[in-house]
């Protein structure tokens, strides 16, 4: 039978999480190398009393720690994260623990989910008759550095033995107190590219004698979106962006440049829609620099790749929270284009990432919008949850 553990059940241990939070909050970093916050989730995890706690797990440059709470019976190793980075924007909240760093605001929740795991741990700590070990991760670097998979170059799964991963996000379209589950794919594949034109550039009242790649990049720019509406399947998502056009100088009116650049981003989930994206990508420009009497090079960087939620584990992980938050607070969620680097755990061991209801009165603004906070009354609901399939999957 499983243990249950309810968000009435850590009303002091929310409440220190989200001291935690708040004291990460005013002063966010962005990256991977997060000194401050580093130091403050060390500190703190010592201060509980953990045995075992981990710095710099990620190499020399990379913040990541992980604190190991090992339970009184043998059992299963299970990993639970929290990802620790801000995001380089300015603050405007009002709250009294606002960001003292200037463009650096916890505007994606991720300091709301160190408070959780922070909550889990100290419950943990305190209450060791459970089977299994539990290692907690926080990891630095999600906003666009790749933060887990330089966790799991570095050892992550080997140097611990973590045989499952959970994670949980702040969701502001979703009630405080409710938890939301997405099986399969549930983020896409971030990737972002680069088109080069490369034609021969001269004098602008004499077209005659220039190659322009102004010309090509933007024929390219519109027929990109002929790979979304024309060559992917109808019942398969597909982003793609150009987000920057780059060309000439704005005082050189009368010069036609030899290069012009076209960046931006692509999104899929399945991985038969992202090669399809690379190739007819690559086939468009070059088809079009041809006819245009110049070359085209295209760098496509897969960055991210798409979180797939384990099925079987999301139906045991949603039965869980059901017992935990009641019938009621488990939602049905869908899936998104955003990205997510959880993603690169879940391809090496199995387990689920849920969302975290923030929605009240006070709590109305979108993740990494400037008037972000992570709403408090979230992180008993968040870590009950944690907690509730921990215990359960190290017991398995």
């Amino acid at each position: 039978m499983a243990l249950i553990v309810k968000p009435q059940d850590l009303v002091e241990e929310a409440r220190f999480g989200a001291e935690v939070r708040h004291q990460i909050h005013r002063f966010p970093e962005v990256g991977l190398d997060l000194p401050i916050t580093e130091k403050c989730i060390v500190e703190t995890l010592k201060t509980l009393g953990i045995e075992e706690v981990h710095a710099r797990v990620g190499g020399e440059k990379v913040g990541g720690v992980v604190a190991v709470i090992r339970g009184n019976r043998p059992g299963r190793t299970i990993g639970l994260r929290a990802d620790s980075d801000a995001l380089p924007l300015n603050e405007n909240t009002g709250v009294e623990y606002s960001s003292q760093i200037p463009k650096c605001h916890h505007a994606c929740g991720h300091d709301g989910h160190v408070g959780c795991l922070m909550a889990v741990v100290k419950y943990l700590h305190e209450h060791r008759d459970f089977a299994g070990t539990m290692v907690a991760i926080f990891q630095p670097g999600e906003e666009g550095f790749a933060g887990a998979r330089y966790m799991l170059e570095d050892g992550l799964i080997e140097r611990f033995g973590i045989e499952e991963f959970y994670a949980l996000h702040a969701e502001p379209s979703v009630p405080v107190g409710h938890v939301a589950f997405v099986p399969g794919y549930a983020t896409a594949n971030a990737d972002i590219f680069e088109i080069v034109f490369e034609g021969k550039g001269g004098h602008g009242s004499r077209p005659q004698f220039v190659h322009d790649p102004i010309i090509s990049a933007s024929e390219c720019v519109l027929a990109l979106q002929t790979i979304v509406s024309r060559s992917a399947p109808a019942d398969m998502a597909a982003v793609v962006s150009v987000g920057c056009v780059q060309a000439g100088d704005r005082n050189g009116t009368s010069v036609v440049p030899q290069f012009a650049t076209l960046r931006g981003t692509a999104r899929s989930f399945e991985p038969e829609i992202q090669e399809l994206i690379i190739r007819r990508m690559k086939t468009i420009a070059e088809g079009i620099a041809h006819a245009n009497e110049m070359k085209a090079t295209t760098t496509y960087t897969k960055l991210y790749p798409a979180m797939y939620n384990d099925p079987a584990m999301v139906e045991n992980a949603r039965a869980l929270a059901r017992e935990a938050l009641g019938e009621a607070c488990v939602e049905e969620f869908r899936r998104t284009p955003g990205g997510e680097d959880f993603s690169f755990m879940l391809r090496e061991k199995p387990g689920c990432l849920f969302r975290l209801g923030m929605k009240d009165e006070g709590h109305t603004y979108s993740v990494h919008h400037e008037c972000f906070d992570f709403n408090d009354k979230a992180i008993a609901t968040g870590a009950a949850v944690l907690l509730t399939i921990a215990l359960d999957r190290m017991a398995a």
